[in-house]
C-alpha cells in the first residue's frame, strides 16, 4: 500500500506549462515541500527524444535528493529507461495489468472520474487513484466536467481505502473542500507552474 502522505501536495509540470526552464521550476517546488513530482509532456512546447530523457533524468536526479517520488505520465518505456519511481496513467492510455515486470513493485497511479470508469478499471496493480477534475481547468484541454466537491465524496466511498489524490482546477481558495470531501491530496499544475512566487504558492497550499 502506497504512503498516502507522499499524495499530499503532488505537483505535475511539463515544458508547456512553464516558461522557465523546467528543471529549475521543479527544484523550487521541492525546495518549497512538494510531495510528489510528475512529468507530464504534453502540448505543443513538449519535449521529446534525447531532449526528454535528459531533461527526465534531471529531474530524476532531484526528486532523489530531496527523497520525493518522481512519476512519468503514460510514458512507462521512458519511465523504466530513467528508473523512475513509478508512471501515471490515463483511461486511454496502456491497461495497467500490461505494464512490464518493472512497474510490479513501483508507484502505478490511475485517472479514474467517475464511477463508470471506476467499475471498468483494474485496480489490483493500482497505488494510488487521481479523480476529477473537481473544478473547471485550463491546464487540461481533455479534463471533461467538473465533478465539484460532492462527486469526489462520491467517489471516496466507492473507491473504499485506496489512496486518492484530487486534480482539477484546486487553488489555495477551494483545496481544503477536497480534503474535507475524502482525498488524501491534491494534484496541482498551473496554480505552482504559473504562480510569480513559486515558494510562496507552495508555501500556501501546506
Amino acid at each position: 500500500m502506497m504512503d498516502k502522505n507522499a499524495l499530499e501536495l503532488y505537483f505535475i509540470c511539463g515544458s508547456s506549462d512553464t516558461d522557465e526552464h523546467l528543471p529549475a521550476v521543479v527544484e523550487k517546488a521541492l525546495d518549497a515541500g512538494i510531495t510528489l513530482f510528475q512529468l507530464r509532456e504534453k502540448g505543443s512546447r513538449s519535449l521529446t527524444g534525447d531532449e526528454l530523457v535528459e531533461t527526465a533524468s534531471e529531474i530524476k536526479k532531484l526528486c532523489d535528493s530531496y527523497e520525493v517520488p518522481f512519476i512519468i505520465n503514460d510514458d512507462y518505456e521512458l519511465a523504466e529507461q530513467i528508473e523512475a519511481d513509478g508512471v501515471h496513467l490515463g483511461q486511454d492510455d496502456i491497461r495497467v495489468q500490461d505494464l512490464p515486470p518493472y512497474f510490479n513493485d513501483k508507484i502505478v497511479g490511475l485517472s479514474v472520474g467517475n464511477a463508470k470508469e471506476l467499475a471498468s478499471s483494474n485496480l489490483k496493480k493500482v497505488s494510488y487513484i487521481g479523480t476529477g477534475p473537481v473544478y473547471a481547468t485550463p491546464s487540461k484541454a481533455d479534463a471533461g466536467k467538473a465533478i465539484t466537491p460532492k462527486g469526489l465524496a462520491d467517489m471516496r466511498r466507492l473507491i473504499g481505502d485506496k489512496p486518492m489524490v484530487a486534480i482539477g482546477g484546486i487553488t489555495p481558495d477551494n483545496y481544503m473542500a477536497c480534503l474535507e470531501n475524502g482525498a488524501d491530496g491534491i494534484c496541482v499544475i498551473s496554480a505552482i507552474a504559473n504562480a510569480p512566487d513559486i515558494r510562496d504558492a507552495v508555501h500556501r497550499f501546506l
